[in-house]
């Protein structure tokens, strides 16, 4: 039962080796043809530095940096927009407790403690908020003449902040002569709960006051 399987395979494997023979002794009589030299391999930061010479030889590096350089510059000054804020289609006006409870003990470096644990402090019990921030979207031209105007009117009271949710902040500042400030990743947004602009926060006592106000009314 075994005997013929076995039988065939050393015949089969034979022939194998009988055709691979005639390669195998043409290729030992190849000879060598013209000298030989060592394998000298290159390192990768040699092959580094030796394309960043070419580049730079050619002015190509150059033009590299300066593309570098503008995009850097494009990313500060056109920020991502902050998701999730609409227009205001009509006013409103809510009230936000800015206490905060500290679930762990406030202590200082030395080990002293300022708050125990469960305390509640409102930050306005010690102090005041000086500025009304007013939220906006700069690429609506009813939002930014809006603001514009506002800012017109208050000149010299310095009391409005205005902080962008989308827009360019850097043209907004040569524009109007004063700086702009942009609520990047929403940091402010998702603290105060804004999810329409424009938005105007000031303080009411020991109380933070939200309005929602069209562009059209923004006074």
């Amino acid at each position: 039962f075994w005997g013929e399987p076995m039988r065939s395979s050393r015949r089969l494997g034979l022939s194998l080796v009988a055709a691979l023979l005639p390669a195998v002794v043409w290729a030992n009589h190849l000879g060598t043809i013209g000298p030989t030299y060592p394998i000298g391999e290159e390192s990768a930061l040699e092959v580094i530095m030796r394309k960043l010479e070419a580049k730079a030889r050619s002015g190509e590096l150059d033009k590299l940096q300066q593309e570098a350089t503008r995009r850097s510059l494009a990313s500060v000054e056109h920020m991502r927009p902050v998701p999730g804020i609409t227009t205001v289609q009509r006013a409103a006006r809510r009230l936000i407790d800015p206490s905060v409870t500290y679930q762990q003990p406030v202590v200082t470096e030395d080990g002293q403690i300022l708050a125990p644990a469960g305390t509640t402090i409102n930050p306005f019990d010690v102090m005041t908020l000086s500025k009304v921030l007013v939220f906006f979207d700069g690429r609506d031209p009813a939002q930014r003449e809006a603001v514009g105007r506002l800012l017109k009117s208050r000149k010299g009271e310095l009391t409005v902040k205005p902080i962008l949710v989308a827009g360019s902040w850097l043209d907004l500042s040569r524009t109007w002569n004063t700086q702009v400030y942009f609520d990047q990743n929403g940091v402010l947004s998702r603290r105060f709960g804004i999810t329409a602009v424009p938005s105007v926060l000031r303080q009411q006592g020991r109380m933070l006051q939200l309005d929602e106000i069209p562009a059209g009314e923004l006074r």
